[in-house]
């Protein structure tokens, strides 16, 4: 399905060596305010910013990119940030003993909830701006990130569950290069595209998982994000 054909079209920046890469903003916030565009972006491995002399990190105006793998990902590949005048830091999403594609997204919430929490922290912090956050594929650690900082500010469980299922556009070119690439082509070993799939359930039991506990914002303040962090970013990000 092409991107143009699902919600939000615009968001999705195509830029050479990108697969999968958009902006948070535009989508609707609480009281009708639309999220800021330009503030934070998702994607896979931001390859991009090694070409061209990393003419794209300079489009995006980067400050800050929030790294969510592992370090023996991060010692196969990783932009060397600091030479594009970029802060990088690195905080490993892990569901534990769970397959790091396959599992129950509040894994990563379960396994390790404090480092979940420093990477939502950084990306919530609007000096940081605009940030960059990054897993391998862009789907699974990045799309729980995504998630629970999309809800903080309001935005409509439909359109968190959108921009999720969104991945779906790019996901076989992400996976072919995946599949050649070190670390993940014995984790992709025997797995197809149906198999990996952004489906909109994972991202729903997600949510309604946060929803037993009261939402992300409860969950977040919880586990060490405060009321007045979270307070500034939403009024920060949201457009008046």
């Amino acid at each position: 399905m092409s991107s143009d054909a699902l919600p939000h079209p615009d968001r999705v920046h195509r830029l050479e060596g990108a697969l999968n890469l958009r902006d948070l903003g535009g989508l609707v916030g609480s009281d009708g305010r639309r999220v800021r565009r330009g503030r934070m972006f998702r994607s896979e491995y931001p390859g991009f910013a090694d070409l061209a002399d990393g003419a794209a990190v300079r489009s995006l105006g980067l400050r800050t990119v929030v790294d969510l793998r592992r370090g023996t990902e991060m010692s196969f590949e990783c932009v060397p940030w600091a030479e594009h005048g970029v802060d990088h830091h690195r905080f490993p999403l892990s569901a534990g003993g769970e397959s790091s594609w396959r599992a129950r997204y509040h894994a990563y919430l379960t396994s390790r909830p404090d480092t979940v929490v420093e990477a939502v922290r950084l990306v919530t912090t609007a000096a940081a701006h605009p940030v960059l956050f990054h897993c391998a594929a862009g789907k699974d650690r990045t799309g729980v990130v995504a998630a629970l900082v999309l809800l903080v500010l309001g935005v409509s469980e439909e359109e968190v569950v959108a921009d999720y299922v969104l991945t779906e556009t790019s996901l076989d070119l992400v996976l072919e290069r995946l599949a050649s690439a070190g670390p993940y082509a014995e984790m992709l070993a025997g797995s197809s595209l149906d198999d990996q799939l952004p489906r909109a359930r994972n991202m729903q039991g997600l949510i309604d998982w946060l929803a037993e506990r009261g939402g992300a914002r409860e969950w977040l303040q919880a586990n060490g994000l405060s009321h007045g962090h979270l307070e500034t970013f939403r009024e920060q990000v949201l457009e008046r």
